[in-house]
């Protein structure tokens, strides 16, 4: 234990490295079986430290901590309180349970209004809807911070909901229950803990009685902040905030750099032509990555996802949803050719032509790629209107109204960018790719980790990318869309600052238009377009050699799929392509056939299935972005 020279409560350590995810180390990326347990709980007896608790008063004078007090050596501590009561500046800091260490972070400072619009008495359960909005602060209430001060609660887990004062030394006060690490609101809505606790917040003095040591087991001892609010009728309101979810949502330049580093898509996160991405391998107290020697890409076996009866496995279904959002592919092995016994019993008799023909034939529902696609989403399949929930790619398919449906080769792209929001996951199960077919091996190349590449090599091209929009088109008998956006999507901030985290890529050059620039950014557009082209194509013409045409020689993943194989990846972050084909001279037709089964789901019901299961499991893990223009919350 330790003691600090002031009125103290013992509690456990709050882990700032758990609540942002940040033991995954430098390398930004961890897979579901490097995942660490979830943080010891703040029950723990066994680990426990000291923090004084601090008050700010609003008075006639800035409210400023001496630095040299020994009440700064450690500890969570209110530093400054300015004199208009519009923000309140806290340190936070970290003990280790195991040595006698403590780490001052930068101290943060919220805005009164920030506050005031995160009380969590604010928030309607259990619906986790909020009933205020921030306007209503700068309109009407015009609130100030009167007085603030870090109290320490002992919350007994069997309390009753409600909020008493008492006139002793202690106080019995209504504070938030812990949140899960998911949770955006300052309380939790969900989770085994109420969402509102009756709680006795705690000053006295560091000596404690045995009687006080066997409560501690009863209880657990939280830091909060507690507000008082004065409007301008000298009216007073109280509010009180979870520190450990103040400090996941702090919003100090450091604190948003942080998670910029830990979401943001980068080259050591992508998938490549050898080997699994090389954070893998970056950590060496990591344990052996799960991806497959001969694709690259970790294998998820269909039965471990979807039983003999049908239901949906929730760990195989984890472990193919953490594969996809963290390395943006993965490869669903084992699928049978339909979902039902007899069906696959006699694919194995049939020729592959006539097997094929079977599968065009078969409903939504008995095609193995569509109870993976539902068993990712929540249940439903997306963007079915152009092609269908489902679409078969085979030469001569819907008389090659794309150029898919044909043996010419594919550049890298993505689907449907010419909708507002295109889809999130693709599926693809091959049916059929006979021994006689030469060529058609599948590509892929993370095209976030790409942008951020160039970005690194030709920040002009990239920044140009950022502000020219493109003109994505589908343009045919029963199809009119078009719509324009950049090609590279950076999150808010400053406009001027090209290191913002990149946050979605838009390219697809099957389906382009003419762009509508200004005459004197034409030109620049078309060779920051080259620049980039060349980063994801590699080199198409012998006058470059470069480090562009290098990047994607060694990222570009190819794999030749077989029969029984599904290829998952997430179309927002990922750009895929195929290499032409054809028949070897003298082989039979079945030989010769190439047929792909495919569908898309939606990435918010995706990512909705994916974070659902992280809750469950209790995770510590940062999700890396998806690619759908926004960040991930801490």
């Amino acid at each position: 234990m330790y003691r600090l020279r002031c009125n103290v409560i013992r509690r456990s350590s709050i882990l700032f490295g758990d609540l942002f995810g940040l033991h995954r180390g430098s390398v930004g990326h961890k897979h579901i079986s490097c995942v660490h347990a979830p943080p010891p709980t703040v029950t723990n007896n066994n680990c426990s430290s000291y923090f004084s608790s601090q008050c700010a008063i609003l008075d006639d004078q800035q409210y400023t901590e001496d630095n040299n007090s020994s009440n700064n050596e450690e500890g969570i501590r209110i530093v400054k309180l300015d004199r208009n009561g519009a923000h309140i500046t806290i340190q936070f800091s970290t003990r280790s349970c195991n040595e006698n260490t403590s780490t001052l972070y930068q101290p943060t400072t919220y805005h009164a209004s920030w506050l005031w619009s995160n009380d969590p008495k604010h928030v309607l359960l259990p619906s986790g809807q909020r009933t205020s909005t921030p306007g209503q602060y700068v309109a009407n209430l015009h609130l100030k911070i009167k007085e603030a001060s870090i109290i320490y609660c002992n919350i007994d887990e069997e309390s009753t909901l409600g909020l008493t004062i008492n006139n002793s030394d202690n106080e019995v006060v209504n504070v938030p229950g812990p949140t899960m690490k998911d949770c955006c609101h300052p309380l939790a809505v969900y989770g085994e803990y109420p969402a509102w606790i009756q709680a006795e917040a705690v000053t006295q003095s560091s000596s404690t009685t045995t009687d006080d040591n066997e409560k501690q087991q009863n209880t657990t001892t939280r830091p909060y902040l507690k507000v008082e609010w004065i409007d301008n009728n000298s009216n007073t309101t109280v509010s009180i905030y979870d520190v450990e979810w103040l400090q996941r949502f702090q919003y100090n330049d450091t604190s948003r750099l942080e998670r910029k580093r830990n979401t943001e898509v980068q080259p050591i996160n992508a998938i490549r032509q050898h080997g699994p991405p090389l954070c893998y391998s970056v950590n060496k107290n990591e344990k052996k990555s799960l991806h497959d020697e001969n694709n690259g890409l970790i294998n998820v076996k269909y039965q471990s996802i979807i039983n003999d009866d049908g239901q949906v496995i929730q760990e195989g279904l984890f472990q193919l949803l953490h594969s996809v959002f963290q390395d943006g592919a993965a490869i669903v092995s084992n699928t049978p050719m339909s979902i039902t016994n007899s069906q696959q019993q006699n694919s194995i008799t049939s020729s592959v032509s006539q097997l094929c023909q079977t599968i065009e034939s078969m409903s939504e529902d008995d095609l193995p790629v569509s109870r993976i696609a539902k068993a990712m989403s929540g249940g439903e399949l997306s963007h079915g209107s152009l092609y269908g929930n489902i679409f078969h790619v085979r030469v001569g398919e819907r008389n090659s109204n794309n150029v898919a449906y044909t043996s010419s080769a594919l550049c890298p792209h993505q689907d449907l960018a010419y909708y507002e929001s295109p889809p999130g996951m693709q599926l693809l199960h091959c049916i059929a790719n006979g021994s006689g077919v030469v060529g058609g091996e599948s590509t892929l190349i993370d095209v976030m980790a790409a942008a951020y590449q160039l970005r690194e090599l030709r920040p002009e091209s990239f920044e140009c990318l950022v502000q020219c929009p493109a003109t994505f088109v589908k343009q045919r008998d029963g199809a009119c869309m078009t719509y324009r956006r950049p090609h590279i999507v950076l999150a808010g901030g400053n406009n001027s600052d090209i290191d913002r985290e990149i946050t979605a890529v838009f390219w697809s050059p099957p389906f382009e238009g003419p762009v509508c620039l200004p005459p004197d950014q034409v030109d620049r557009y078309y060779e920051a377009y080259a620049d980039f082209e060349r980063l994801l194509n590699g080199n198409t013409n012998d006058f470059y050699d470069d480090e562009l045409s290098q990047y994607a020689q060694d990222f570009t993943w190819q794999h030749k799929l077989q029969p029984g194989d599904m290829l998952v990846f997430n179309n927002r972050r990922i750009v895929h392509g195929r290499r032409s084909f054809s028949a070897a001279e003298g082989v039979s037709f079945d030989e010769s056939q190439r047929h792909l089964v495919g569908c898309y789901t939606n990435i918010d019901d995706t990512l909705n299935s994916y974070r659902v299961l992280l809750r469950e499991r209790e995770a510590c893990v940062a999700t890396l972005n998806v690619g759908n223009g926004t960040n991930i919350i801490p």
